[in-house]
């Protein structure tokens, strides 16, 4: 044959082969569904760019935000001179009070999506880059089940717009309030059904895929385990020792990039959940202050069924926030015992230090949603904000009773 040496293979030219671009392209999170809703309501400038495989900023989507942003202004003006038109008393402070605040719970919203903008690319890219790496702590990600939960959130918030709109409707017509107060009510009931969904719905989300990697890595620990790899066949076997000091090494990196992710997605949600916990918590008082009042005021039913429905979606998001904010930290913790459980069977102490270095980043890790220090999105805060609720409407209920 021909005779060559290594000097001449090394000097051959690499052939590029980019498998990727001959496959169909799949979508490169498991967060696509909440992504697309999220782009849709002008919620987040940045979108997926297949040639460089990264998120970047979109000036499409940033253009679209910037609209969103202009919409709020028209409509907000004419709904807010219907109601001053309408009412008198408390109940138009009230209402007024009520418009203003959703007003500006929009356009912050839309305003930090814009800002946040290199927050958002971070995150995406850095989990995208987890999963590569770490493809058997990631299964199931992309799976329908896991994303069950976002899509019967999603279609709560459209039940809940449509009913609301239907009821608007019946009552538009019976008054013939014209077509103006329609229009703004319906952008109304898309800022609060949907704009203002977009933060739970993360959570939501977010949670399902961190609590499934944090489920896949508890299951290669206490495959550890049960293998005994650091036990007295250990000793024994060198090459088993150096298979399971691997695998140790292994999941304290993942648990390292793990929580780096989360941090990053606390980092996004702070600011968006220190607008919307506050917005609903007004908003839950003013309308339940509407249904008490349209209860002993009004024949119709329109109005209790109608405020009623917008209380229980004021609290529904405090709630499903707190409830899945909580199951992210629950989970994490679950991984202490094997890995307390696992130092207890290793005999030299470098693998024991190994392994208090992993349990300190896992004790560490603070895994609940915060609102930027003020608050933590747990089951302790939503019953707080039930409390508080409760203590207002009273307060407002007197103010009622005694002005009639």
């Amino acid at each position: 044959m021909f005779p060559h040496g290594s000097a001449t293979l090394a000097d051959l030219p690499v052939i590029p082969i980019d498998l990727e671009s001959f496959a169909a392209r799949t979508y490169p999170t498991p967060f696509v569904h909440v992504i697309r809703w999220t782009k849709i309501w002008g919620c987040m400038p940045v979108s997926y760019n297949y040639a460089t495989r990264r998120y970047k900023l979109s000036p499409f989507l940033t253009f679209w935000i910037i609209c969103s942003v202009g919409f709020n202004i028209p409509c907000f003006y004419d709904c807010m001179l219907a109601y001053i038109s309408g009412g008198e008393g408390l109940t138009l402070y009230v209402m007024i009070l009520i418009v203003f605040v959703m007003s500006i719970s929009a356009v912050s919203v839309h305003v930090l999506s814009v800002v946040m903008y290199e927050e958002w690319a971070d995150f995406l890219n850095d989990w995208m880059l987890f999963e590569r790496k770490f493809p058997t702590l990631t299964g199931g990600v992309h799976s329908f089940s896991l994303a069950v939960p976002l899509f019967n959130s999603i279609f709560i918030c459209v039940a809940f717009f449509v009913v609301n709109i239907l009821n608007e409707l019946r009552f538009n017509l019976i008054n013939e309030d014209g077509v103006g107060r329609m229009l703004s009510l319906v952008y109304v009931y898309v800022i609060y059904s949907y704009t203002l969904s977009m933060p739970v719905l993360w959570v939501v989300m977010a949670s399902k895929v961190f609590t499934l990697c944090f489920g896949h890595i508890r299951h290669e620990l206490e495959s550890i385990l049960e293998c005994e790899k650091f036990g007295e066949r250990c000793a024994r076997s060198p090459i088993q020792k150096c298979i399971a000091s691997g695998d140790i090494n292994r999941l304290q990196e993942a648990v390292l990039d793990l929580r780096r992710i989360i941090q990053k997605f606390k980092v996004i949600m702070g600011p968006f959940m220190l607008v919307m916990v506050p917005h609903h918590i007004i908003s839950l008082i003013c309308f339940l202050y509407w249904t008490l009042v349209s209860t002993l005021d009004y024949s119709d039913w329109y109005f209790p069924v109608s405020f009623g429905l917008l209380s229980l979606q004021a609290i529904a998001p405090i709630f499903c926030g707190a409830i899945y904010s909580e199951d992210i930290h629950t989970q994490k913790n679950a991984l202490i015992e094997p890995l307390l459980t696992l130092k207890g069977t290793m005999k030299e102490q470098a693998s024991k230090r190994q392994m208090d270095t992993l349990i300190d980043h896992v004790k560490r890790m603070d895994a609940q949603i915060e609102g930027r220090g003020f608050f933590v999105l747990n089951k302790s805060m939503a019953t707080t904000v039930v409390n508080t609720v409760v203590t207002y409407l009273v307060v407002l209920i007197q103010f009622y009773g005694s002005g009639t």
